[in-house]
């Protein structure tokens, strides 16, 4: 009874903070800190004002992930609600406070955004890191393994017509890796995840190849797609520091994924909101109009007219510009 009226409490408080913009309810998991028996969690909502501009909120009266997700479970199931939760994951730095609020504004007023009317229900994985990249692959497996039990719990509430989505950009990959592999959803090898959509991924190129820990994932995504960019500097650089092909910047071999797969190339799109983010050539997800609109199409599974040309496979595809 209690626990009841704790979770009504939580929901009430939700209900306030969508006012402002009801076209959302937006939680977040914060984890902070990079030893997995020691991090800080902090479970929220996110606000928005009228132009889409988010503010994270304390949820105080949820303090467990189980307890999030019966917060999760519950707004599903209210009236007038999408049935598809869209999971968010940011790359390696992306929780610098200016850097997720743009991409939360754009990702929620561009993607997320339809006009049927309906509430969405998101969840953003907000994770720290080091200044130190090698550090940072490390602490983004931890955090992707302390993750796992949670997404398997979700997945186990068996919510009903639920549909899943992910859009992991460049480290969130990785953290996304860990996350499949520790609840061991592959291993149950049942469909549960609709979509998976890598951005510009930090991962190696041969993570889906026989004996690698995604070499299944096909039997539990509906549907992957690989956007990739042949001059993403920071994987270039990323490439480097590994020694080895990075899935974002140098794609897989279109002969060899399963056929659930698709490989967009954007390399020739240029219409980036900004210079440094032209400079970079890593956060087209959010930061380019034409890259954005062919996300949504595949968020929503909608016509979202785009401009493709066929490679040298049916499944690789280039990503043209509006006017071509």
């Amino acid at each position: 009874m209690v626990y009841r009226l704790v979770l009504f409490l939580t929901l009430c408080f939700i209900t306030v903070h969508m006012m402002a913009q009801e076209e959302f309810t937006h939680y977040y998991i914060k984890i902070d800190g990079s030893d997995i028996e020691n991090l800080d969690i902090e479970l929220g909502i996110v606000d928005y004002d009228k132009e889409y501009n988010p503010k994270q909120s304390k949820l105080e009266n949820v303090s467990t992930l189980s307890q999030l997700n019966d917060a999760i479970s519950a707004s599903m199931e209210v009236s007038n609600t999408s049935k598809q939760l869209n999971i968010l994951i940011h790359g390696i730095w992306g929780d610098n406070t200016f850097a997720w609020k743009e991409m939360v504004r754009n990702l929620s007023r561009d993607v997320y955004s339809t006009d049927d009317g309906k509430k969405k229900v998101l969840l953003s994985i907000v994770w720290n890191s080091s200044i130190n990249y090698l550090t940072g692959v490390k602490i983004a497996r931890k955090k992707g393994d302390f993750l796992g039990p949670f997404f398997k719990e979700l997945v186990d509430r068996k919510l009903v017509d639920t549909k899943l989505s992910f859009l992991c950009h460049s480290m969130g990959n990785r953290i996304f890796q860990h996350l499949m592999h520790s609840s061991g959803l592959i291993e149950n090898g049942e469909q549960v995840v609709d979509h998976y959509i890598a951005a510009g991924a930090d991962i190696e190129s041969e993570i889906f190849d026989e004996g690698k820990s995604l070499e299944n994932l096909s039997k539990v995504v509906k549907d992957v797609t690989i956007y990739v960019h042949n001059n993403d500097r920071s994987l270039k650089m990323s490439k480097l520091v590994n020694k080895n092909k990075r899935l974002g910047l140098n794609g897989l071999d279109p002969y060899a994924m399963p056929e659930n797969f698709s490989i967009i190339d954007v390399s020739v799109i240029s219409d980036h909101v900004n210079f440094t983010t032209s400079m970079s050539n890593h956060r087209y997800f959010y930061m380019s109009p034409t890259v954005v609109k062919d996300i949504k199409r595949i968020v929503w599974s909608k016509d979202y007219v785009t401009q493709k040309k066929r490679l040298d496979h049916p499944r690789r595809l280039k990503l043209m510009p509006e006017e071509f």
